[in-house]
């Protein structure tokens, strides 16, 4: 493998690439862009030089085509197209690589949190997602008027004893974060 700087023009996005593409707007480009703005490509794009396919990085090539960028520094490889299949998924595929450890991305979204002047979202996180990691209040938050019914929801309520939070946090952090729920905690 070598990294080169080659033209974006000689660059073909895989038609079998299995990721949604993202466009201008949705919440993954955003973000991906201001990673892009604010980091540079850190990540090389894969390409294979046999077929001229993006083997890798296909939405951070839109955002610098979007961008109007004219070069891009890929990592070659030099597959046949089944084994440049296998490495597309293995690149895309969440299983590999492993989760978050709850615990550890809490402190450091926390650490991050309190520094003075430092936005967090730099992340990737959101301003809604960190508020939810911290398990922060929302300033914003308002009760609803009480009803029989939520439509569309299930609410849950858990009553844990006080001395036992800091044990049961990180498994309830790690509940939120796998099912992408909101999490509304209160002290008494």
């Amino acid at each position: 493998m070598e990294l080169r700087n080659i033209p974006i023009a000689q660059l073909h996005g895989a038609e079998y690439n299995p990721r949604v593409q993202l466009q201008p707007g949705m919440p993954g480009y955003d973000r991906l862009k201001r990673s892009i703005d604010e980091f540079g490509l850190v990540q090389p794009i894969v390409w294979n030089e046999q077929t001229g396919n993006v083997v890798g990085g296909h939405q951070r090539l839109t955002v610098l085509k979007n961008e109007g960028h004219e070069t891009v520094d890929v990592m070659v490889v030099s597959l046949d197209e089944s084994r440049e299949k296998a490495l597309n998924v293995a690149l895309n595929n969440s299983q590999i690589g492993g989760d978050w450890d709850a615990e550890k991305l809490l402190s450091l979204v926390q650490e991050l949190h309190e520094l003075p002047d430092f936005d967090e979202t730099l992340t990737g996180f959101d301003v809604d997602d960190v508020r939810d990691l911290l398990l922060l209040p929302d300033p914003d938050w308002k009760p609803e008027p009480k009803t029989d019914e939520a439509p569309g929801l299930v609410r849950v309520t858990l009553e844990i004893a006080t001395e036992s939070w800091t044990e049961v946090q990180p498994a309830i952090d790690r509940l939120v974060q796998q099912w992408g729920l909101r999490a509304h905690v209160k002290t008494e």
